[in-house]
């Protein structure tokens, strides 16, 4: 009868050391949930600094996973059981992985056309018609870019000699270097007029006074103050 208490107690405590993990385990364990979680947190946080909300449903799915996987108390697994969750917490973080690119991508090219829209600037000015010909349209042209403005005059209207132009918005690329208006008389008659680094203007404004030469049949561009004149 003693002989089987003793073989009683002797396999109650084996059980109970087999329902426990070892410290090795447990560690391991906690180590990738702790990876697990700090994948979320970096994945929750760019997800954040980013416009695009396509990635939300699946940020919200992972996330109901990764709450189960917080859920668990290690301790009252053994080894066995702890390896079977391992793989699943594995197969997260490479879910994770995965979505984390698409995160970094979509912050990446959100800041690329942020930085780009912050090169363009708008510029308040007025045009004062000293060339001694009516204007009928003035087109800003990025030689640079090779892009350019619309028509700064309304179509059917004409800018007569002597008179000014009020409430004209220039839009100025910061990278380009070289810019030219090209102008048309009230015969609809073509010049490029040169202009000076549209660059140094002042957001503030800058007052365009058209000049032309009828000799030599070219036009200029020159700045002043937008308050001066």
């Amino acid at each position: 009868m003693r002989k089987r208490i003793v073989l009683a107690t002797v396999l109650m405590a084996l059980t109970l050391v087999g329902c426990k993990p070892s410290e090795e385990k447990l560690a391991e364990a906690e180590e990738a949930r702790l990876q697990l979680q700090t994948a979320r947190q970096t994945a929750e946080e760019t997800y954040l600094d980013i416009a695009d909300t396509s990635l939300r449903s699946e940020l919200d799915k992972l996330g109901v996973k990764v709450i189960e996987i917080e859920a668990i108390d290690f301790t009252t697994l053994n080894n066995k059981q702890i390896d079977e969750k391992l793989p699943e917490i594995s197969a997260l973080m490479e879910e994770y992985s995965a979505i984390q690119a698409k995160l970094d991508g979509t912050f990446q090219n959100e800041q690329a056309v942020i930085a780009e829209i912050a090169k363009n600037v708008q510029i308040n000015a007025y045009i004062l018609n000293k060339t001694g010909l009516d204007i009928s349209s003035i087109v800003l042209h990025d030689i640079t870019t090779d892009t350019y403005s619309d028509d700064l005059i309304t179509e059917g209207e004409l800018l007569a000699d002597g008179y000014t132009l009020m409430g004209v918005a220039l839009q100025i690329h910061t990278d380009s270097s070289e810019w030219e208006f090209l102008v048309k008389d009230g015969n609809f008659t073509q010049r490029s007029f040169a202009c000076q680094d549209l660059r140094e203007v002042v957001e503030s404004g800058v007052a365009l006074t058209f000049d032309y030469d009828p000799e030599t049949d070219t036009g200029s561009v020159t700045f002043g103050s937008y308050f001066a004149n």
